[in-house]
């Protein structure tokens, strides 16, 4: 067989391009953007944070094995929340289903987890607040030291529940104690192919944090993927597109697929750390005056206006 010789000139473009590929993804990395396939996965030491892990998603497999809360049964989390906060969805698509937004209201929890053995997953205990009783089972780990914690969310459903694209204010830290979830991620880049129903970016209401472009349109190729498994977390910096669907439930006790979130800082101070992606859209920048007028409301923010320094001002 003849032998097949590669000109020097050859061999080293393609070194140059290797090496030029190499060095994209790591400026990618750098800045948060990771390329599609799967999510990041990482081993947290005791004396690590999560600030040395980047900017992009990452997933902490084992994190929260040790939390007594992957421990909890249905009777556990009774006793602590006789009653819960629950959304209702035909569909099984949580927090609007056809456009619409979910009907909800207070349920009994011994009723809550009687419904959804028989009929999932067409309710949802949709982020309520984690009393101090069911706090301490689900403890802030060394991973976050020297970040205030400023909610910690209860999330229980059965297998099939899902919730659509959407992007939050805070840094998130999710915590699967029973059962599984499939999340899907992409780039604060897209924001604008996402087209949310918002008036600003970043937007303050949560349906405007919506996306109304399906994540089919957008195409597998672009996003990032992850399986989270119990004693598994994973961390989603501010403004990254997830989608989240519940798999499966724990096992007998727990007939349900339970996680806790964790949401740091407070969301007015979040709002800065999405400047980074605003060159990213097209969106007028919220402004000082669109953040009072959430907190104070319209008529209250449109007398402050005159005497608010910057009111027109964007806020990063």
């Amino acid at each position: 067989m003849p032998s097949i010789s590669i000109s020097s000139a050859a061999t080293t473009a393609t070194s140059r391009t290797c090496a030029s590929w190499r060095a994209r993804k790591r400026r990618a990395n750098d800045a948060g953007v990771q390329f599609a396939g799967s999510v990041r996965e990482a081993v947290a030491g005791p004396s690590d944070s999560i600030a040395s892990f980047g900017g992009g998603p990452v997933v902490f497999r084992g994190l929260c094995a040790s939390w007594a809360a992957c421990d909890w049964d249905a009777a556990t989390v009774c006793a602590a929340m006789p009653e819960l906060r629950v959304s209702r969805s035909d569909s099984g698509t949580f927090p609007y289903d056809g456009g619409q937004e979910c009907p909800g209201g207070p349920m009994a929890s011994a009723e809550f987890f009687r419904r959804l053995r028989s009929a999932p997953p067409h309710l949802y205990c949709h982020g309520n607040v984690l009393p101090d009783a069911l706090a301490r089972d689900a403890p802030t780990p060394p991973l976050l030291r020297g970040c205030s914690v400023a909610r910690r969310s209860l999330w229980i459903s059965g297998s099939g529940a899902s919730s659509p694209l959407h992007y939050d204010l805070p840094n998130v830290l999710l915590c699967q104690l029973h059962g599984s979830k499939v999340v899907h991620l992409y780039s604060p880049a897209l924001h604008d192919e996402m087209a949310p129903r918002a008036e600003t970016f970043p937007a303050l209401a949560a349906h405007e944090r919506i996306a109304t472009t399906r994540r089919a349109d957008l195409g597998l190729a672009r996003s990032l993927s992850v399986t989270l498994r119990a004693g598994d977390a994973l961390f989603m910096p501010p403004g990254w597109w997830h989608d989240v669907t519940s798999v499966g439930h724990g096992g007998p006790g727990m007939e349900a697929c339970v996680s806790v979130g964790l949401n740091w800082p407070e969301v007015g101070d979040a709002i800065g750390l999405l400047a980074p992606w605003k060159r990213h859209t097209r969106y007028p920048i919220l402004t000082q005056g669109d953040v009072l007028a959430r907190h104070y409301g319209p008529e209250r923010a449109g007398q402050m206006a005159a005497q608010v320094p910057g009111w027109c001002a964007p806020v990063f």
